[in-house]
């Protein structure tokens, strides 16, 4: 006796074409069974093949606290605005009593590698810090560099990256992975605790 068909079989009939169905096709196959090949060395993130991707979100979660604690150990507080209008973080330091308060917004742009970038949107913030936290998926590699709008975009036009299409038509330019000259224009930037206070103070 034929039992009933389920709902769960009657829903995939009504949806897939089953008519041209070989029963038993790749039951020989099955049987001999399968093997799994473990490959060396990371994946190539061009590979088609490769279905893991870094979770944009989890990276962007990790890097800031990264980036949380390392301002926290260079004395400051740290406070994250409810709503995303351009402001990641505002780090700021409070003096006996509420003297000589300050308060610094921050932009965060967090990577599992060395990228750059640079938005013309952030030039209304006079005041903004952007941060770049690199390998943030590898934390003893990890590196903070803070820069004003005003010295990311001098970094911009000595690498050229200020004339090109991406920049004067679009208004927005991402560099992948920073190469050797690059790095060397950015290493004034690279945050350390006594340079977060002494570039916190700065922009104040």
């Amino acid at each position: 006796m034929k039992l009933p068909m389920s709902e769960t079989e009657m829903e995939l009939r009504n949806k897939f074409d089953f008519s041209k169905a070989e029963r038993g096709r790749f039951s020989n196959r099955y049987k001999k069974g399968h093997t799994v090949t473990l490959l060396e060395g990371e994946p190539d993130e061009d590979d088609p093949l490769v279905v893991s991707k870094v979770d944009g979100q989890l990276t962007e979660i990790a890097g800031k606290h990264l980036l949380i604690s390392r301002l926290v150990a260079a004395g400051f507080e740290v406070a994250e605005p409810l709503r995303d209008k351009g402001i990641d973080l505002v780090a700021y330091r409070d003096g006996e009593g509420g003297k000589d308060f300050a308060a610094y917004p921050i932009q965060l742009k967090a990577s599992s590698q060395e990228s750059f970038s640079l938005d013309k949107k952030y030039a209304r913030f006079p005041r903004l810090l952007i941060a770049y936290v690199w390998n943030v998926q590898t934390p003893e590699r990890s590196e903070v560099y803070a820069l004003t709008f005003s010295d990311a975009l001098q970094v911009m036009e000595k690498k050229g990256y200020a004339k090109t299409d991406s920049w004067t038509k679009k208004g927005y330019y991402f560099v992948r992975s920073a190469g050797p000259d690059l790095k060397e224009l950015l290493d004034p930037y690279k945050m350390t605790t006594e340079r977060w206070k002494q570039k916190l103070q700065t922009i104040g």
